[in-house]
């Protein structure tokens, strides 16, 4: 029979004359700074209750107004940015042409182009393309299209539980490698990005409704995504809200993984449930559904300040709320919550004037390309020792499975950490009975 690991723990322990177990200690993790503490790049402004059902999205427009997607009743309202009386309402019967079927059921995102207004139906799982005055121009993303190319195992399949979206003009850029992504005049054409979170994926489309390419796949590793909600489309850079792997995926605009930051738990730079992302002023704005908090961060991922909407604008016996995806412009921020409301947040500081990250560099040989493609295909990126101790907890902390986080450690890492385990265990005493249990 194999010595278990607890019984070379014990013999380790006992050589060095300790007595296992350790004592639990009694160092506590330190608490984020007071807001006062806090650098000020967002301050609330106000709160209400529009006359809406259930928002799940706001955008700030001009002239002090704002796009409130309510799912609930199942319209885009305009309302009032300060006080948020509706201004005028957007909604579509059924069997409107020249759509066939499609009506404006639960509308869960929305995105607007200089000409444009494409709002993500949830129930019919398909994107409505209105013009400014609110028309029906045509709907797409649904299970009649085709001509989806494959970049991805899912990629030519309709769009099955879509939620955020976000549009990106053209921009200049090189041709590059004669990619099909690009004019051939070397300019980025405008695309709209929609999460497709029933297949954990972003598909890309044109403005028109012709879908292009998509990127993503479920999974925990290097561009893979867990029931994906949010985007952000700024600079090149394609932000998603991954929801159920309590992060931030970050993707070049043709779909090319370009890394993720953050990860499970309460403190500064952590995430419980990402629901919402945005940019403003060069800042990142990341909305937790569960965790009820609004994280203001640097395009790099770096923690700026957090915040949590007062609870002063929740209806009398209204539950504690979580939040909704938020929505960020002209110097706005603006999230819904759970009980109705939407918080009114000015951006009052810029963030530090950087690009995110770059993507890595493309293999320079077929050998590293072919292994590449099969590193991807896994989802998952290689683990690996090396390093200081602290880079491979972090590497550990981001493996899909313990195969993988046991391979980031070298042989005297477990036995420096055990004690650490033993305090948490001690202070977290619940999330262990889980997990003795298997769940």
């Amino acid at each position: 029979m194999l010595p278990t690991l607890h019984d070379h723990l014990v013999a380790a322990y006992a050589e060095s004359g300790r007595p296992w177990p350790p004592r639990a200690s009694t160092r506590t993790t330190p608490p984020p700074p007071a807001a006062a503490q806090q650098a000020e790049h967002l301050e609330h402004i106000c709160s209400w209750h529009a006359g809406c059902c259930n928002p799940f999205f706001v955008a700030p427009l001009p002239e002090r107004r704002a796009l409130v997607a309510d799912y609930g009743h199942g319209t885009i309202a305009v309302v009032c940015l300060l006080s948020g009386s509706i201004l005028h309402v957007i909604s579509l019967p059924p069997h409107t042409e020249p759509c066939g079927s499609s009506a404006l059921r639960r509308p869960l995102g929305v995105a607007r182009s200089a000409a444009s207004l494409y709002v993500v139906d949830g129930a019919a799982a398909c994107v409505l393309q209105l013009d400014l005055e609110g028309r029906l121009v045509r709907s797409f993303g649904g299970g009649g299209d085709s001509g989806l190319r494959a970049c991805g195992d899912d990629a030519s399949l309709p769009l099955l539980a879509p939620y955020g979206c976000a549009f990106a003009a053209a921009e200049a850029g090189s041709a590059c490698g004669g990619s099909e992504r690009r004019h051939s005049a070397g300019a980025r054409e405008p695309l709209l990005y929609v999460v497709d979170s029933g297949r954990h994926r972003v598909v890309a489309y044109s403005a028109d409704g012709r879908p292009r390419f998509a990127f993503g796949r479920r999974g925990s590793g290097a561009g893979c995504l867990h029931d994906p909600r949010g985007v952000a489309v700024h600079g090149g850079t394609v932000w998603v809200a991954d929801m159920c792997n309590h992060r931030v995926a970050l993707f070049t605009a043709e779909g090319a993984p370009a890394g993720a930051f953050g990860r499970h738990g309460s403190g500064p730079g952590r995430m419980q449930y990402p629901a919402g992302v945005a940019v403003s002023r060069s800042l990142l704005l990341v909305s937790e559904y569960v965790g009820g908090r609004l994280h203001v961060l640097s395009l790099r991922g770096d923690a700026l300040q957090l915040l949590t909407p007062p609870p002063a604008a929740a209806p009398p016996g209204a539950a504690g709320a979580y939040l909704c995806a938020v929505g960020a412009g002209g110097g706005c921020a603006l999230v819904p919550d759970t009980d109705g409301a939407v918080h009114v947040f000015a951006v009052k500081r810029a963030g530090p004037l950087e690009r995110p990250p770059s993507p890595p560099p493309p293999p320079r040989c077929a050998a590293a390309a072919t292994a590449a493609r099969s590193q991807e295909a896994a989802g998952e990126a290689a683990p690996r020792a090396g390093g200081s101790r602290d880079e491979r907890v972090g590497r550990a902390m981001q493996a899909a499975g313990l195969g993988d986080m046991l391979a980031c450690f070298e042989p005297g890492d477990l036995h420096a950490l055990m004690p650490a385990v033993y305090a948490d265990a001690a202070a977290h005493p619940e999330v262990y009975r889980h997990v003795a249990a298997g769940r």
